[in-house]
């Protein structure tokens, strides 16, 4: 395996980092690589908000749902589905922009999350550490009032970055036959799969004690013994919860020009 395929493998999310800056250059490089990430029809969809200031830092963990790790990284970074530059574009060039279509959000959406992987697998190469924040969803108002982003410009994912503190879990991910479809689509083996996954996750002890067991919808209890990963997102899925499914957001995006048709 090689140095890239080993620092995807080895990937976990960071949320604890030292009291220690990232060098300007090195996160430049970072992000000028990461900047080769693909984009459809070379139209680069996004921007990327660095965030240093501690009050801002401050107030975008409030935002985000008061994950303390937000406040507490080196260096915060939002990323940003961008079609205002697209149309400046096209006003330079007296075109009118067709953005009123899904394909478009999709594109910029696309193009943005793109990019913020590319920015941590080349952080992490580097020896960063980092996770994704879409609590930078809650309330994406504030965050595009703090942030100073105009319409059809929106918050997609934060990214805290620094150089870690501890060692999380590589959190095993579902096995590939699971995901991997060979010529067509096909699940018939998928219990046999889930199974299999259930105890992989078992044994990490990844959802061990209460805390870090999700709440059920139902009041349906569940011995600790067999709690997993399908017992833990069933809960999450079925959460008829506004916040966590964020059902502000299609309102959101239209108020900022983002065209859903």
């Amino acid at each position: 395996m090689n140095k890239t395929l080993e620092i995807m493998a080895s990937h976990a999310s960071v949320r604890k980092f030292k009291d220690r800056d990232i060098p300007g250059d090195l996160l430049n490089s970072v992000i000028q690589a990461a900047r080769q990430a693909s984009t459809s029809s070379n139209l680069q969809a996004y921007s990327i908000i660095v965030v240093k200031d501690k009050t801002k830092k401050e107030r975008l963990a409030e935002l985000c749902g008061n994950q303390i790790w937000v406040k507490k990284c080196p260096m915060f970074l939002v990323i940003c589905p961008d079609l205002l530059r697209l149309k400046k574009v096209c006003d330079r060039q007296s075109y009118r922009f067709i953005d009123r279509y899904l394909e478009m959000f999709i594109v910029a959406t696309v193009d943005a999350a793109l990019i913020a992987q590319n920015i941590l697998t080349g952080a992490e190469s580097e020896g960063l550490g980092g996770v994704m924040i879409g609590g930078i969803r809650n309330d994406p108002a504030q965050v595009s009032e703090l942030l100073g982003l105009p319409d059809r410009v929106y918050p997609l994912m934060g990214m805290c970055l620094g150089y870690p503190d501890h060692s999380p879990m590589i959190k095993p991910r579902l096995p590939q036959d699971t995901v991997v479809h060979k010529e067509r689509y096909d699940d018939s083996r998928l219990d046999m799969h889930l199974a299999e996954y259930e105890q992989i996750i078992r044994q990490t002890g990844l959802y061990d004690g209460p805390r870090r067991k999700a709440p059920s919808p139902t009041g349906k209890e569940v011995p600790d013994e067999e709690y997993s990963w399908c017992e833990h997102t069933a809960r999450r899925l079925a959460a008829d919860d506004k916040n966590a499914l964020r059902s502000h957001m299609r309102e959101f995006l239209l108020k900022k020009k983002f065209g859903l048709k």
